[in-house]
C-alpha cells in the first residue's frame, strides 16, 4: 500500500505543559496533516476525515524533538480509506546538553503515537 513520510521538529511554540512537554493534540494535528498528504497522493484530492478510529499515546514529546510521521493506507473501500499514522521520535535534545545546539540521534526511535483515520475522497 501507499505511504508518505513527513518530518517535523517540535518547537517552544508547540509546548503546552511545564517542562517543555508538547500537547498530544499537536502530534495528532500533524498526523492529520500526514494523512491529508497521503490522500492527495493516492486520490489526487484531500477529501475529508469522517472518523478518528484510534488514538494511542505512548511516549511524551518535548520541544526540540524531531518527529517522523509515517502514514499508510491500510484498507480502501470505494472512496473511503483507513489510514494509520505512526509518530516516531528520531532525534531528541540531551538532558544536559554541552552546547545549545546539541542533539541525540536515536538509534532505535521510540513509537510515540498511533492514530487511525477514516477518510473519504471527494
Amino acid at each position: 500500500m501507499e505511504t508518505i513520510t513527513m518530518r517535523y521538529r517540535m518547537s517552544d511554540r508547540d509546548v503546552f505543559y511545564g517542562g517543555g512537554v508538547v500537547n498530544g493534540a499537536r502530534s495528532i494535528t500533524l498526523m492529520n496533516d500526514a494523512a491529508n498528504r497521503l490522500m492527495a497522493k493516492v486520490f489526487h484530492n484531500v477529501g475529508h476525515c469522517l472518523e478518528v478510529k484510534k488514538v494511542r499515546l505512548y511516549v511524551p514529546v518535548f520541544a526540540g524533538d524531531y518527529m517522523e510521521y509515517i502514514a499508510r493506507i491500510k484498507k480502501v473501500e470505494g472512496k473511503k480509506a483507513l489510514i494509520e499514522v505512526r509518530a516516531f521520535k528520531i532525534i531528541e535534545v540531551p538532558e544536559n546538553p554541552p552546547f545549545p545546539s546539541s542533539i541525540d540521534v536515536l538509534e532505535d526511535p521510540p513509537l510515540c503515537t498511533v492514530t487511525q483515520f477514516i477518510y473519504e475522497a471527494n
